[in-house]
């Protein structure tokens, strides 16, 4: 299937888009101790459709609703899946940097203007998502994608906290989509396929593929 009409739109409202600076700005008006372990990355389109169509991971979102990106940056990937993906009924994004909180609604709102449909499956959350319970009903999600937005020492301890949380909060079935690091408790989250790897800007990057059972 080609997603030509799909990609112009996505490069229409990306064009002129900087996210590093926008991190850099918003993290830097913030507490040390809320981004001493953030680094931005986001997906591009292309990148996206690698990851969705090129896998063999789109067998498994059959009959799935919702889709929730955590460290969601200025939106690249929400907007990517809501193009890509139609059949979400909703699109979450998850991020603590204000500034890129910002960017994503306004280009929601640009969004909007093509397709109001698409655009209104999008919802921001401007937390941290280590706070967060998605076992509530207003998250729940069943596909959940990770893009590695933390670095540095401890990184590794915040890590086994969020599978902590994924064991206990997430239901039966949830696909979690990680970009260069695997989940490390296989036995509660065995993968689904082979992982994947992709040519991002900044390098190769491996994907894996993990479902909750």
């Amino acid at each position: 299937m080609s997603f030509e009409k799909e990609k112009k739109i996505f490069d229409d409202i990306y064009n002129g888009i900087n996210g590093y600076n926008l991190s850099h700005n918003g993290r830097s008006a913030m507490a040390p101790e809320d981004t001493k372990f953030l680094i931005y990355g986001e997906a591009s389109f292309a990148e996206l459709l690698t990851i969705i169509e090129d896998s063999g991971i789109k067998n498994e979102l059959n009959g799935l609703t919702t889709f929730c990106d955590l460290g969601s940056g200025t939106g690249m990937c929400l907007i990517g899946t809501a193009l890509i993906c139609p059949y979400f009924n909703r699109i979450i994004g998850v991020e603590i940097v204000p500034t890129l909180c910002e960017s994503s609604q306004k280009s929601i709102q640009q969004l909007a203007k093509v397709n109001e449909k698409l655009a209104a499956k999008i919802q921001i959350i401007n937390g941290n998502f280590l706070k967060l319970n998605f076992a509530e009903i207003s998250l729940s999600p069943d596909v959940l994608f990770m893009h590695y937005p933390m670095h540095g020492g401890g990184v590794e301890d915040l890590y086994l906290q969020l599978e902590e949380k994924f064991r206990s909060e997430l239901k039966s079935g949830t696909i979690i989509i990680s970009a260069i690091r695997k989940l490390s408790d296989l036995k509660t989250f065995p993968e689904v396929l082979p992982s994947k790897q992709i040519q991002c800007k900044y390098g190769n990057v491996t994907i894996f593929f993990h479902k909750k059972l």
